[in-house]
């Protein structure tokens, strides 16, 4: 009996432990990937890839789009009150249709597919599965940080909803229409900073490469330099052209 007694103790001190490092996770998830990102571009030297350049250019960037489009569906279709950017756990509605039918988490499913869509065309294969460690260990945490915060909010709701959606393998055979209209202006508050960055780590990615493969040299600059400036641009006329907060 004293052994069953000192588990429980132990067990839920090991609980309380990863919750609050899922929290600590969840909190800084928007800029803990910038170190990452930091250490790849400064030690990881990419692979040349000749003649296939191009395509894995291209292969990247429509991985990266499809990553994008995939949060953007999710935010358009999200229920008020849900899918916030904010550093801590609030959610007043439970989103369960839509993307949100067959995975659980679809908003990191797209930044999956986006950070492995840059690093596809940054082609380094030890880059690659270096953040995709790094990726699998944090969002494990967010992801358990999150669903705890969902469990306690909205309980046999959740749990239930838990028990039929996957994690994060997506099962299409599960999908249930949306029963709530797109919402272009969620989007635009929400997405539009993720479009900057994401786009912007895709122009950088493809001068470092050019950087690391070409001794230094770096040709037609001002074709990564005039995406980033236009979207710059029309983030502040977004910015300044904003009534009010979408839920």
């Amino acid at each position: 009996m004293k052994i069953a007694t000192d588990e429980k103790p132990a067990r839920h001190e090991k609980s309380d432990l990863k919750h609050s490092i899922g929290d600590a996770c969840f909190r800084f998830r928007a800029i803990s990937v910038v170190p990452v990102i930091l250490l790849i571009f400064f030690f990881f030297d990419p692979v040349d890839p000749g003649s296939l350049n191009p395509i894995l250019n291209i292969c990247g960037f429509l991985l990266a789009l499809t990553g994008a489009a995939t949060r953007i569906v999710s935010v358009g279709y999200a229920k008020p009150f849900t899918s916030g950017r904010e550093n801590y756990l609030k959610a007043d509605n439970l989103n369960t249709r839509g993307f949100y039918s067959i995975v659980r988490n679809p908003l990191y499913i797209g930044n999956f597919l986006i950070y492995n869509g840059v690093l596809v065309a940054y082609s380094s294969p030890a880059a690659l599965a270096f953040f995709n460690a790094f990726f699998i260990v944090n969002y494990y945490f967010i992801i358990l940080s999150e669903e705890n915060y969902l469990e306690n909010q909205f309980g046999d709701d959740f749990r239930e909803y838990r028990r039929a959606v996957p994690k994060v393998i997506p099962n299409f055979s599960l999908y249930q229409k949306n029963d709530r209209p797109f919402s272009l202006a969620k989007v635009v508050y929400k997405e539009k900073n993720t479009t900057f960055y994401w786009v912007l780590f895709y122009a950088v990615s493809l001068l470092v490469k050019q950087y690391k493969l070409n001794d230094g040299a770096v040709v037609h600059f001002w074709w990564h330099a005039i995406p980033i400036l236009a979207l710059f641009a029309l983030n502040l006329l977004l910015d300044a052209a904003r009534k009010s907060r979408p839920a």
